[in-house]
This record gives structure tokens, sequence and C-alpha cells, in this order.
């Protein structure tokens, strides 16, 4: 064989790797699709309603399907709708509900308890299901909305949610869905999207439907992706503390609000005014036992029972929003590498645009002004004063946080032995072109495609080298 012959085969070896490289890659994108949803090819069983039906297929969060005990929701396909999954929404969350998935010949396949279920979740079906059914055999059900998808990627609007969190670096509690944002300003995009921290949401009280799936659409934007929590307590407007601590009960709140703390062990909180913002009670209430409830989380002989269920706590530190001690001034104006350069002001922005029901009321995030949404106190800490003033995390010690990495140790040095003496050998010179496409192959810095197109160049040139060289010996 030719040395051109030799040199050719080589060139179309390392072309051929590059290419095996690179297929999994296009055959990824290629194979990436949208989930359809097949809803309405299904058949239902039950209810025998026809109406209750039809609010649940009618994208209206705020409709929906009352279903008594061991009624529940009953529903069969054939082949042809290839169902991977569906996706529930509750109109109210029930204590507990049972999935329960039979195949063609109406076999029981498994059963399953959801236990706390989230307003909004995803749940995976067997291959070989081809019916479901969803009940409960002892508290009626309010279901919304009851979608089948494809298998693929969830569309706009559904997300699979997470289930909140073991244990949270940054606990937010809002009073109202919105309040997160509005006053809370970049907090959640920063520390969550761009730092990566574990960030829990709980919201005091959510009034209307269609905010928990405003808010939901807004902290999934923002990069959360750990469901947030949705208190019981009753939203109405009140003007003073002493009026929202009579319709929430101070005791009670505050005992929610200890639970909360021992449940998620957050480093640190963030929440409302003292002074309610704008004089909201409910923003009022939320902050003073909000205060109170971080000492007694660490005290096992306070709310016993939470303390068994959970364990003590002592959070780090508490930011109030507004708060005249330990003041801080938070950046959101700074572009955030991950959200391709937006600020957190415009990441707020955007994510409060998704509460549409509210923008009657506000349409603007701002980060100065009377309310301006960077500006806190140190209410609590338990690591001295900040002196930056800029970081909820300053002083936190990171080996604390959940994307602590431990550094890697130093080796020890050991000396080196004194060779062996050896034998003169003189080296085959090798040509660099001759190993330039080796090496581009085990550089993981270089796009797959340009380390073909350098691997084919690096071919042609040994491939000119060695024409040149027996040209040259021709000549002589």
């Amino acid at each position: 064989m030719t040395l051109a012959m030799k040199t050719m085969r080589a060139i179309l070896f390392v072309g051929a790797v590059a290419f095996l490289l690179t297929a999994p890659a296009i055959s990824h994108a290629e194979n990436a699709k949208t989930a359809e949803d097949v809803t309405a090819s299904v058949s239902v069983l039950a209810p025998e309603d026809a109406r209750a039906v039809k609010r649940t297929k009618d994208g209206n969060v705020e409709t929906y399907a009352r279903l008594a005990p061991n009624e529940g929701y009953s529903c069969t396909w054939t082949d042809a709708e290839s169902v991977a999954g569906v996706y529930l929404k509750w109109y109210a969350l029930p204590i507990s509900a049972i999935l329960v998935q039979t195949n063609a010949q109406g076999a029981e396949l498994s059963r399953e308890m959801l236990a706390d279920p989230l307003y909004n979740a995803f749940l995976p079906l067997l291959p070989e299901a081809r019916a479901i059914r969803l009940l409960s055999e002892d508290e009626t059900l309010l279901l919304s909305e009851l979608t089948l998808y494809t298998a693929g990627d969830l569309p706009d609007g559904a997300f699979d949610w997470k289930p909140p969190l073991v244990k949270a670096d940054l606990l937010v509690v809002s009073a109202h869905c919105d309040d997160e944002l509005l006053y809370f300003g970049g907090t959640i995009p920063t520390y969550a999207g761009e730092r990566g921290l574990a960030v829990q949401v709980a919201y005091m009280a959510n009034g209307e439907r269609i905010r928990v799936d405003e808010a939901l659409s807004g902290l999934w934007h923002l990069g959360v992706r750990n469901a947030p929590v949705f208190l019981p307590f009753r939203d109405a407007y009140t003007e003073s503390l002493a009026d929202a601590l009579k319709r929430w009960g101070e005791d009670e709140t505050t005992g929610v609000l200890v639970d909360l703390i021992r449940r998620f062990r957050p480093e640190v909180i963030v929440s409302h005014d003292l002074n309610g913002e704008y004089g909201h009670g409910a923003h009022m209430a939320t902050a003073y036992c909000l205060q109170k409830a971080i000492p007694l989380a660490a005290d096992a002989a306070q709310f016993p029972d939470s303390a068994a269920r959970y364990g003590v706590w002592q959070a780090q530190k508490l930011y109030l929003h507004l708060y005249a001690e330990g003041k801080v001034t938070m950046d959101w104006r700074a572009p955030l590498s991950s959200f391709g350069g937006k600020t957190a002001l415009e990441l707020a922005n955007e994510a409060y645009d998704m509460h549409v029901s509210q923008q009657e009321y506000h349409q603007t995030v701002y980060d100065e002004g009377d309310y301006s949404s960077s500006e806190f106190g140190l209410a609590y800490s338990a690591v001295g004063a900040d002196e930056a003033k800029n970081d909820f995390f300053e002083h936190i010690d990171p080996a604390r946080l959940s994307n602590y990495v431990a550094p890697t140790p130093e080796p020890t040095a050991q000396p080196t032995p004194a060779p062996e003496p050896t034998s003169t050998v003189t080296a085959t010179p090798v040509l660099e072109a001759e190993t330039s496409g080796a090496n581009i192959l085990r550089n993981p810095a270089l796009p797959i495609g340009a380390a073909l197109l350098l691997a084919l160049i690096a071919g042609v040139t040994v491939l000119a080298v060695h024409a040149g060289k027996k040209k040259t010996k021709h000549r002589s």
C-alpha cells in the first residue's frame, strides 16, 4: 500500500471518529419534542356528570369537578393515544389521594398513595397502562384539571415540580402570591437562579386559585424547581397588626412559622416590613410573628409536637424589608450570567407580568422609592453584623450551604526516586502534523465540529508533507 493510500485511510478514520462523537448530539436534538395533549381522545368513565368532566378540560383553574369519596375520576385510552403521564391541578389541596393504573384487560398494575400532593403535579404513567382512576376513600376531591400527555417535554405552563425542599439555604416568606416580587425584588432570581442555592418559598395566604398558578409560573421563570408551600391562612385586608392577628390568631400564626422553620431548616430568612409596606395587616403579622418564631424554633420546649416531628433549628439570619436596623442595600441591576445577562430586577418584572390577576393594582417592581425592593434590614443574626451590607449570605459559612463543594486536599509531596541507569535510545522524530489530529480529539474544550474540520486539515497536511518528501527525493 502506498504512503498516500495509508495517509488517506488515516484521514478517513479520524473523520469517522469525529462523526461518531458528533452523532449523539445530533440525534438528541432531532429526538427532542414537546409532549402532546391527548385528553380529548380519552374516554372518561367517571364522573358520569358531563358538566363536571367539562370543567376539568376547560383550561380554567377556577372551575372544578367535585368528586365524592370512592367516586373518583376514571378514564381509559387505546394504544393509539400513547399516554405517558397525567398532569393534575387541584382546586383545593386534598390531604391525600390514590392513583390506580390498570392495563387493557382491566388488571391493576399499581396503586399509589399521593400523600401531601402539590397544587400542580405531573405524574408519569406505566407504559402498559391503558386506564387510570383517581380517588379518595374518605374525602371529597376538588379537581380543576386533568390532562394526559404523550412522551416529551411538557409544554409552556405545565411544570414538573419537585417536592418542597428537605433542607433550604434561603426561606422566603411572602404574605401573598406576588409579594415575593413586589417587595423582595431580585431575591429569588439572584439566589435560586444565579447562585444555585436551595430556595424555598412559602405563602401565608393565596386568595383566588388562579393566583397559585400565577405564582408557580413566576417562580419557575426565576429558576425555582422545588414547589412552594401554601399556608392555610385566609386572605383578608386589614389596616393594623391587631386586626390581622385577630383574624389569623397570634399563637397559631407563630406556631405555623415555627413549624416552617423547623421543617426547612434555612440559614437565612427574608420577609416583610413590620409596618406592612403600605400598611397591610397581613404583611405586618407575617413579619411580627416571624421575629417571634426564630428563637422559639430553636427551643425544644416550645411547640413540642413540632419539635418531635422535625427537631429544633436555629436560623442564622432574618432580613425584613425596610427594617430600620442593620440596613443593607441589594443590587438588583447587576447582570446575571445564568439568565443571559438580564438583571434580577428585569427578571422580577418578567415574573410579575405573569401575575395577570394583579395587574390592575400594580404593574412594576421598583428598586427605588418608598417601598424599594432593594432595601432590607438585619432583624436577627447569629453570625454578627454585616460589613459589606450587600449580600444576605454575608458571614454564612459556605460549608452549611447546599451547593458547597469541599476543596480537594493538596497531595502530599513524595520524594522522587533516583532514575535507573538506562541505555541510550535515539527516538524517531515524529512530524507535529501526524499527532495533531489525535490531540484535537482529546481536547474537550474544542467543539466537535471544529475537531472534525481540524483533524481533516491535519490529515491533508500530513499528505502534503509526505508528498513533498517524495518529490524532493526524486529530484536528488
